[in-house]
């Protein structure tokens, strides 16, 4: 008697919906309204971290605990930090500025316990490397 070939299982994609990262659009319009972390003019974008910690990559946004308010557009400073590495270099300490805003502003979980964690999450990481 022959036997049926086996068949493989295909690996599925993981769909966006199953990423747990956290997510508020209420947190990001308050970093929106904070003044843009270079150049101090008015923010009116949220931008997530990008190339530190492991949080970020292609098609992969960092949690929204993990951003910085950033003015946006042409020659804007938001194309400064994708554009210079010295600017890279400066967004652990925005980022750290921004939460320690959020958690002067809200007094409600979840976005206090978000923002706790990260500041966990960056202490951690910040002493590993020194």
């Amino acid at each position: 008697m022959a036997r049926k070939p086996m068949q493989k299982r295909r690996k599925t994609a993981q769909k966006a919906s199953s990423d747990a990262r956290w997510r508020s659009e209420r947190y990001l319009a308050f970093v929106r309204s904070l003044p843009c972390c270079l150049c101090g003019g008015p923010a009116n974008s949220a931008h997530h971290v990008i190339g530190i910690w492991q949080l970020s990559g292609m098609g992969l946004k960092a949690p929204d605990s993990f951003t910085m308010p950033v003015c946006d557009g042409p020659g804007s400073c938001h194309e400064a930090i994708h554009a210079r590495p010295e600017a890279l270099a400066y967004q652990a300490g925005w980022v750290v500025d921004t939460i320690n805003r959020g958690l002067d502003h809200f007094t409600d979980e979840p976005v206090v316990g978000a923002l706790a964690d990260a500041l966990e999450f960056i202490a951690a990481k910040e002493d590993a490397h020194g």
